[in-house]
């Protein structure tokens, strides 16, 4: 008498696979990992302990670190690529943008780590798949501006949008770090009022009909506040 034969397990799939859920940790794991220590300083080890799985997780859904590392950054930046070409106004764009840092805390330090400095290992990727779509809508908008007379024409449309990116993520980093002077790590309604100022900000000194003290001052401050989404 025989035994019904054993059922074999698909190839390449780890025993303790937990599906989406598995993946889902690993990308969780490497925001968490990736950002605060570093991708060379990051071993698969610490990914799959954080994840709670076994090492060979990160092989069967990314092929090792570097898939895994590049599945961060896809998964926070995907969101924005969706609505890239439905954006029309430089504040529904600030928005946008503010919305991923919010969701994503930890991106900006990623990006700090692994696109802007020298050897980071998502620069190339970066630059190629996110940088390369982003730069030509920020700048089509401020010539945009330009055109409906909101913003001077003597305004250097690329070192602006560098500016305004910069009001806008700057507080993400510094909110990591508690000081006296903040007490505390930014709230959330600090960080929105961060992005509102950022706007005021900008609006105020690129402007043609910017504002010069009281009363001129308020009344720019609030139409600029109205004409956010």
């Amino acid at each position: 008498m025989t035994g019904k034969p054993k059922q074999k397990r698909s190839v390449g799939r780890p025993k303790d696979s937990k599906g989406e859920e598995g993946r889902s940790a690993l990308i969780a794991a490497g925001s968490q990992l990736f950002s605060n220590q570093g991708y060379a300083a990051t071993t698969i080890a610490q990914l799959a302990k954080v994840a709670g799985v076994t090492p060979a997780m990160v092989h069967y859904y990314f092929g090792g670190k570097d898939k895994l590392l590049q599945a961060v950054l896809a998964q926070a930046y995907g969101p924005l690529m969706d609505q890239i070409l439905g954006i029309e106004t430089l504040e529904e764009w600030v928005h946008a943008v503010h919305a991923i840092m919010m969701k994503n805390r930890w991106l900006p330090l990623l990006m700090q780590r692994e696109v802007l400095m020298e050897g980071g290992h998502l620069k190339a990727t970066f630059l190629a798949e996110y940088a390369s779509q982003f730069a030509p809508k920020w700048i089509a908008m401020l010539q945009g501006e330009k055109k409906a007379g909101r913003l001077r024409a003597e305004v250097n449309e690329f070192r602006h949008m560098v500016f305004l990116i910069a009001l806008i993520v700057y507080p993400f980093l510094v909110g990591q770090i508690v000081t006296p002077l903040q007490g505390g790590l930014f709230s959330d309604d600090e960080l929105y009022r961060f992005r509102d100022d950022a706007l005021m900000m900008f609006r105020m000194g690129t402007s043609p009909q910017a504002p010069g003290t009281g009363a001129e001052l308020t009344e720019f401050t609030e139409t600029t506040k109205k004409q956010a989404p």
